[in-house]
């Protein structure tokens, strides 16, 4: 057996080269997890102002929170809203803040990594498919990730507040999001990924 098939099987000493290999990926990216943070916060904000127009984006940046490196946004209202039949004015005094670990915005390509990786292939083409497609995947879920889950949990505050019990589409994506739910993202992301280099591979094989 040549080298390259014993990598791309299903024997486990190929399982452990190739999440071996996924580890030093993810490590690389934990490394600079904060730099990658603060090259995001820009589209962060422009994403948030679009879903969250309610509220004004005081400040939004990087900061220590115990141990943790984390996201935190500053807001205050952008005008009076209604919430729950209560009358909600805006004012410059009153200031909610939300954060978030930035270790969140990595959670569902490092899972989709490790099962891409594990998974056996027939060929490297396919395992460098399956990366593109993850990759192209996870760039559109990290875009929208951390402004829903900060929106949510802006929203959550004043539903709790104003009408305990009471939901919207924001809170339940923010509570299934820190549920888990990146995980599950992750999941299926890796899922797709392999189904559709899989069938690219069988489509291109027939084809010659």
């Amino acid at each position: 057996m040549k080298q390259d098939d014993f990598i791309l099987s299903c024997k486990p000493a190929a399982i452990f080269v190739r999440l071996t290999a996924a580890s030093l990926l993810l490590l690389i990216t934990i490394f600079y997890a904060e730099t990658i943070a603060t090259t995001l916060l820009p589209l962060y904000r422009m994403v948030f102002e679009l879903i969250a127009g309610d509220f004004r984006i005081l400040s939004l940046g990087i900061s220590l929170e115990n141990a943790d490196r984390v996201i935190r946004l500053n807001v205050t209202l952008s005008h009076a809203i209604a919430v729950a039949g209560h009358l909600v004015m805006a004012n410059s005094q009153g200031v909610a803040s939300v954060t978030t670990m930035t270790g969140n915005i990595f959670q569902p390509v490092m899972v989709g990594l490790i099962a891409i990786l594990a998974w056996p292939s027939r060929s490297w083409r396919e395992v460098t498919l399956r990366l593109i497609i993850l990759t192209l995947l996870s760039s559109m879920e990290t875009i929208f990730d951390i402004p829903l889950l900060l929106a949510g949990e802006l929203w959550g505050v004043l539903l709790d507040n104003l009408s305990p019990g009471s939901w919207s589409f924001l809170t339940v994506w923010a509570d299934f999001l820190q549920g888990g739910g990146r995980l599950a993202i992750g999941v299926m992301a890796a899922i797709t990924s392999i189904y559709a280099s899989g069938h690219a591979a069988t489509f291109r094989n027939s084809s010659k």
